[in-house]
């Protein structure tokens, strides 16, 4: 139970420091610009390698990864408004589906590459290394290559938009709950990563209790990314033209379905493809449906708050977790977030009021 406790203290700050760091982003894309912000995210990122490696206190993990949910927060915020800029509403769907796609493909890589690693040979420095050989990479890419993207949303504003168009007071209020549209995008994504959270906090430690290795760990694990990941390149197309509010809710109502099934089948390779596959309905559609319901001008600002909101999820989901360990009730988690994101499709399909 403490190494489940310490799992959702650990996914709580990240959550925590990523939904502030995505709410700070959409003012630092209006002030410093899309190259210089992705820019800032990798020097934070930096610090996360040189952190771990020279770790001789419990606090400079939790600055590591702090520093990861910061990272995270500017960086890919920023590139998911770069490449919206860019693409326009025609092909918007398909620049989420890849962008997701390509991060998420990554992430279950390198978590089945990291594990499996760690089984056979179980010195993480070199891991730590390869991390820092990427920020590195990254770095020179955005200083070197990436260009500044608002130009293109300008020209979306003029072509597509009536210029009479006044922007929200408060766009975090618009966002957040007085427009009702946005309002169920930014629940919707709260709540999916309420239950990815309680994943990757709980999932590690419950299949170590059911003595699986962490080779096992890992390839299961990997197929929940990796699902997620590849599934967006076909769901992200979907988007683009399809009944967005159909995708939201058949994206969170299977997740709900692989979510009830865990319990009972956490070594079973189905669980982890349902809420991938789920997942990959719902990541790029969200995105889409808050870019369709926001002007390009506060745009930026809107996408923010609705990232804030997905990935305050995390915080939600640890807590979550953490009421179900202190019942006596680890595996209830899974039950009560499932039923929240089965409701949470379920209002997708709902009538407007």
């Amino acid at each position: 139970m403490e190494e489940a406790q310490s799992s959702l203290i650990m996914v709580a700050t990240f959550g925590l420091s990523k939904a502030v760091a995505n709410l700070f982003t959409g003012h630092l894309l209006t002030s410093i610009g899309r190259k210089w912000s992705i820019v800032l995210g990798w020097c934070i990122a930096a610090i996360i390698p040189y952190l771990l490696l020279t770790m001789n206190a419990p606090w400079m993990a939790i600055a590591a990864n702090v520093a990861l949910g910061l990272s995270q927060g500017i960086t890919w915020s920023t590139t998911v408004i770069m490449k919206i800029d860019i693409v326009g509403k025609r092909l918007r769907g398909t620049a989420m589906g890849l962008n997701e796609s390509a991060g998420y493909l990554a992430v279950g890589g390198a978590s089945a590459l990291a594990a499996s690693f760690m089984d056979t040979n179980g010195d993480f420095r070199f891991i730590l290394i390869a991390s820092g050989a990427v920020i590195l990479l990254a770095l020179v890419i955005a200083l070197l290559l990436l260009p500044d993207t608002r130009r293109w949303a300008l020209v979306e504003a003029q072509q597509e938009y009536d210029t009479s168009e006044t922007t929200p007071a408060n766009i975090f209020a618009h966002t957040s709950w007085k427009n009702g549209a946005l309002r169920l995008f930014s629940i919707g994504g709260l709540i999916n990563n309420a239950n990815d959270g309680i994943l990757w906090a709980l999932v590690p430690v419950t299949l170590l209790s059911m003595d699986a290795s962490l080779t096992t760990i890992g390839f299961l694990t990997g197929i929940h990314a990796a699902s997620w990941g590849l599934g967006q390149l076909f769901t992200g197309p979907l988007s683009n033209t399809g009944n967005i509010k159909t995708l939201c809710a058949s994206g969170m109502i299977m997740q709900s379905v692989g979510l009830f099934l865990f319990p009972e089948g956490a070594l079973s390779v189905l669980p982890y493809l349902l809420i991938g596959i789920g997942t990959a309905l719902v990541y790029p559609t969200f995105l889409v449906g808050i870019s369709n319901n926001s002007h390009p001008v506060w745009r930026p600002k809107a996408l923010a708050t609705y990232r804030f909101w997905r990935d305050m999820g995390y915080v939600f989901g640890a807590l979550t977790g953490f009421a179900a360990g202190a019942l006596g009730y680890p595996s209830l988690a899974f039950s009560m977030i499932a039923l929240l994101t089965l409701l949470s499709g379920i209002s997708f399909l709902l009538p407007k009021t």
